[in-house]
Formats: structure tokens, C-alpha cells, sequence
């Protein structure tokens, strides 16, 4: 229980200052995919958490800027990585209430 409420604390204090963004890629297959995007997406100065999802095939991005990454910047990092991406879209929940929905599975 303590975990979930920690998680909703920074659910919403994340939301107020930050943009997530949902990627789904096209091509991920392997934990070294995954391990590889989210070392490049993790490096950019406006990230601040990333979660890959290899059985959904896709990756969320947190940012520290109200206006996100930009979709030119977050697909040139896939793409450069060899994978394709699908979609690119801003979604209301963060990393963290994502990844706990997906591992608590």
C-alpha cells in the first residue's frame, strides 16, 4: 500500500512539471533492445526516467520540460538504434505509474 501511494505522490508532482510521451517501436525483440534504447534515451538532459516495454513493444519517456522531447529528436534515437517507430503520442500518466502497472502483473 505504502508503494502505491508513493508512486500517486509522484504521479502527480511529475505530471505538474513534466510531459510523458509514449513511443511504440517496431522491431524490439531482446532485453538488449530494450537496455540500449533506454541508455540512449536516458543520456538526453531533458529525460528525466524511461521505461521499455518489450511485450507491448513500446517505450515511455518522462521529461523535466512541460513541452517534452521533441518527436524529431525521440525518433532519430530509435531509428538511429535500428528500430522503426510506429507512433509517437503524449500521454497523462508517468514512467512510474506505468512501470508499476506493467511489472505488478
Amino acid at each position: 500500500m505504502k508503494k502505491i501511494l508513493l508512486i500517486l505522490l509522484f504521479t502527480l508532482h511529475s505530471v505538474a512539471m513534466a510531459q510523458t510521451q509514449k513511443i511504440e517501436v517496431m522491431g524490439m525483440v531482446c532485453a538488449f533492445c530494450a537496455q540500449g534504447i533506454e541508455k540512449s534515451l536516458k543520456s538526453l538532459d531533458q529525460v528525466n526516467d524511461v521505461y521499455v516495454n518489450l511485450d507491448n513493444y513500446f517505450v515511455i519517456v518522462d521529461s523535466n520540460s512541460n513541452n517534452g522531447v521533441q518527436d524529431e529528436i525521440l525518433t532519430k534515437i530509435i531509428v538511429d538504434a535500428g528500430y522503426d517507430v510506429k507512433s509517437i503520442q503524449v500521454i497523462n500518466d508517468s514512467v512510474a505509474l506505468i512501470r508499476a502497472k506493467y511489472e505488478n502483473k
